[in-house]
């Protein structure tokens, strides 16, 4: 399996950043997108890392997030046959809440999903969508309480509720009896997302992890908005599944970072714009 990074917050060589993510896979034959980033800047760097679009096979949504799904029509404008799998809930409009009486719209792109109806699968929880690759939904209760936090939550049929990141998901690929896990940002916690994916695959071994750990304060990617001894804590439970090794960026931020490496060592890896991962 051959992971690239098409965009991400930094970026090495030739490649720009910026606040988003996009990763593309080349599994067992076929090829593979999860998200577009915030705008088409992974569209310039993929050409840069001679990637074709065109050639995409099935391409995934992580969650409802603008800096996740803003370049979605670049990537129609290329790919001609890619169907988009995301969760049901991503239909919510997602905000953060900046005071009591403001707000700020952190969703997918007005119109995206209309306009493109024809190339989004929605799906409702855990599928299989062929020999090796799974999408697999958040089991652990009470996540509103992390959105709550976070201070985002969902608006649907005028009914506000702290979010509990149902749109969020976990792409599983299945390779050499080892399972490796994508979730672009871990909203609901990265802790919580590998006890999700023992739990689905009972005796599977985790080789790799792929993304974010929202660990990122809202001031950007030197500021935190978890204590030491919280992040710490994660670095830990995650040194626990014996051999995975975590590829991160984008919303884990700087400051968490540190804190992490000194936790995780060589089991914590940063990733870049451009970087191209074989596992």
């Amino acid at each position: 399996m051959k992971v690239h990074i098409l965009v991400e917050n930094t970026s090495c060589g030739e490649c720009a950043g910026e606040h988003g993510l996009s990763l593309y896979i080349e599994h067992e034959g076929k090829n593979y997108l999860i998200d577009t980033g915030a705008t088409g800047l992974f569209s310039e760097n993929a050409e840069k890392m001679g990637v074709d679009l065109a050639e995409i096979d099935e391409a995934f949504l992580s969650h409802a997030h603008y800096d996740h799904s803003g370049g979605f029509r670049e990537f129609f404008a290329q790919n001609q046959k890619a169907k988009v799998y995301l969760q049901e809930a991503c239909k919510k409009k997602y905000y953060y809440k900046i005071t009591e009486s403001a707000k700020k719209y952190i969703g997918i792109p007005a119109d995206i999903l209309d306009i493109y109806e024809d190339r989004f699968v929605y799906v409702d929880g855990y599928r299989k969508l062929g020999d090796g690759v799974f999408i697999c939904p958040h089991t652990t209760p009470q996540l509103w309480e992390r959105g709550r936090r976070a201070h985002m939550f969902g608006i649907l049929d005028a009914t506000i509720t702290a979010d509990d990141f149902a749109h969020e998901q976990t792409i599983v690929f299945e390779e050499k009896g080892g399972l490796y896990l994508f979730n672009s940002c871990s909203h609901g916690g990265v802790e919580n997302v590998i006890e999700e994916i023992k739990a689905q695959f009972p005796g599977k071994v985790i080789k790799a992890f792929f993304g974010g750990f929202h660990m990122m304060g809202a001031k950007g990617v030197d500021s935190c908005n978890f204590t030491e001894e919280e992040v710490k804590q994660v670095g830990s439970t995650l040194l626990r599944t014996s051999g995975a090794v975590f590829y991160t960026g984008h919303c884990t931020g700087n400051v968490a970072g540190v804190w992490l490496k000194e936790v995780m060592g060589d089991r914590f890896k940063p990733f870049h714009s451009g970087m191209e991962v074989e596992v």
